[in-house]
């Protein structure tokens, strides 16, 4: 994940927003101490403990808001929050959390929950800690043995389109015209695509370089099919299946048949903003930097929801991941566990903070009921959570990202993109390498993309 940012007009209003509203007093889950016998009602105890997030400055600067908010609901309870970066999270959680040195909770990106939890370190959320059966992530976090669930999200990310309005509209084009299904998008694609004399691309029509969306949307397009990555036991990989193999020849033909990018151009995020790519695909995390890196494309530019093969949401959208939320860590007392499940459900445990995060994060809320919310709308610059949110209920999280895929990944993209080498014998490639991996490594995986249900509408 990249570092997100946020334009300063738009953190200002938020917090404002924030700072005006009425705070949610946690109510947390029972402590196991026994309830004193005397008649003389005691004072709680004094709890402290510690929590670490990421050090990005809109964030940091509103759950600073939010701690006070809460040691002042709660004045027995003395709360450290610990801003760090990215890599110092990375590198320090899972040491720290197995010797119960760390902090008593933590946010923990999706990609390595599923180590701590294999490990054993993770409390379980508390059953009514939230109405579960209204939250987008349930289906994909409950444990499929244990039946428990061990975080929270605060937001989704999934692909959408993001795309210049003054380029579209040298070409006749309105948002509103933007096809629904691949073919279509294509021949717009095409259309909006600029050469010179030498057949050398002066303006893409659609980017896709970058490694991350090149990974998000491979997946994409195997879901879009109505197929999956790994086998019902999580124990193979089937990447070089039929569905795989079409999603990958799609993409090598976007450079090598099709022509609407240049693997030597422009990287699809400097691309769009130095107005030289029409569109580009990647996920909500991107919007925040646009204004901020490129002011001169400030309200000239929107998203719209990812094409589809059918022009359709069935069977699949294709893929979402979870903004991976807080998890709480079992090595500590039973009433520091209790205050930290308290803060989170201060901070996350009403419509309004889910809400705030939402449009801090620029991705649509767990729950369900608020993916139309209109305070949401509002504040959606870009219509970049809508374009999401509505979606949602289409997508697929697969759960575990095995960490060991990531380079035989790369490695296949750079064959069939920067090569131009045949999609089959890399996926064959990439594939055995995977099933190796697995096999070798004998973790137990969590890979729950079969838990996706389509709507019934």
């Amino acid at each position: 994940m990249r570092p997100m940012r946020m334009d300063r007009r738009r953190f200002l209003g938020l917090m404002a927003g924030a700072a005006a509203g009425t705070a949610l007093a946690g109510c947390g889950p029972t402590g196991t101490s026994v309830a004193p016998t005397a008649a003389v009602e005691q004072e709680p105890q004094q709890v402290e403990l510690e929590f670490w997030d990421w050090d990005h400055e809109p964030r940091v600067l509103f759950t600073e808001q939010l701690v006070a908010e809460f040691m002042e609901q709660n004045p027995n309870i003395s709360l450290k929050y610990n801003p760090l970066g990215w890599t110092d999270i990375e590198t320090k959680l899972l040491t720290v959390a197995t010797a119960g040195s760390g902090p008593a909770f933590s946010n923990v990106h999706y990609f390595w929950r599923y180590d701590l939890q294999r490990a054993g370190v993770l409390a379980p959320y508390p059953d009514d800690m939230f109405d579960w059966s209204g939250l987008l992530s349930t289906p994909f976090n409950r444990d499929p043995e244990t039946g428990s669930i061990y975080t929270s999200d605060f937001c989704w990310y999934c692909d959408m389109v993001f795309y210049n309005e003054e380029l579209l509209d040298a070409e006749g084009i309105k948002p509103e015209d933007i096809p629904k299904d691949w073919d279509g998008f294509i021949a717009m694609c095409q259309q909006l695509t600029k050469t010179d004399s030498s057949g050398k691309i002066t303006q893409v029509g659609c980017s896709l370089n970058d490694y991350w969306a090149r990974e998000w949307l491979w997946h994409t397009l195997v879901y879009q099919q109505g197929e999956f990555l790994y086998n019902e036991e999580g124990t193979e990989a089937l990447w070089n299946e039929e569905a795989g193999v079409r999603a990958l020849q799609f993409m090598q033909d976007w450079y090598h048949k099709l022509k609407i990018d240049d693997a030597e151009f422009l990287s699809h995020f400097d691309g769009f903003g130095n107005e030289k790519a029409a569109m580009f695909i990647d996920q909500g995390y991107m919007a925040a930097g646009i204004n901020d890196s490129f002011p001169q494309l400030v309200g000239k530019w929107g998203t719209v929801e990812t094409p589809t093969f059918t022009g359709r949401p069935d069977p699949s959208w294709g893929m979402a991941l979870p903004e991976e939320g807080f998890c709480v860590f079992n090595t500590f007392d039973a009433d520091v566990i209790d205050a930290a499940f308290k803060y989170i459900k201060f901070m996350l445990g009403s419509e309004e903070r889910r809400i705030d995060w939402a449009l801090l994060m620029d991705g649509p809320p767990d729950e369900v009921a608020l993916l139309d919310n209109p305070t949401i709308s509002e504040g959606d610059e870009g219509n970049v959570i809508a374009s999401q949110a509505n979606t949602m209920e289409w997508r697929i999280n697969y759960g575990e990202r095995p960490l060991e895929a990531e380079k035989f990944w790369r490695t296949m993209f750079d064959e069939a993109i920067l090569e131009n080498k045949d999609v089959k014998a890399s996926l064959d490639s990439a594939t055995e390498q995977m099933n190796a991996a697995l096999k070798e490594s004998g973790k137990k995986r969590y890979i729950v993309e079969r838990a996706y249900e389509p709507p019934t509408s």
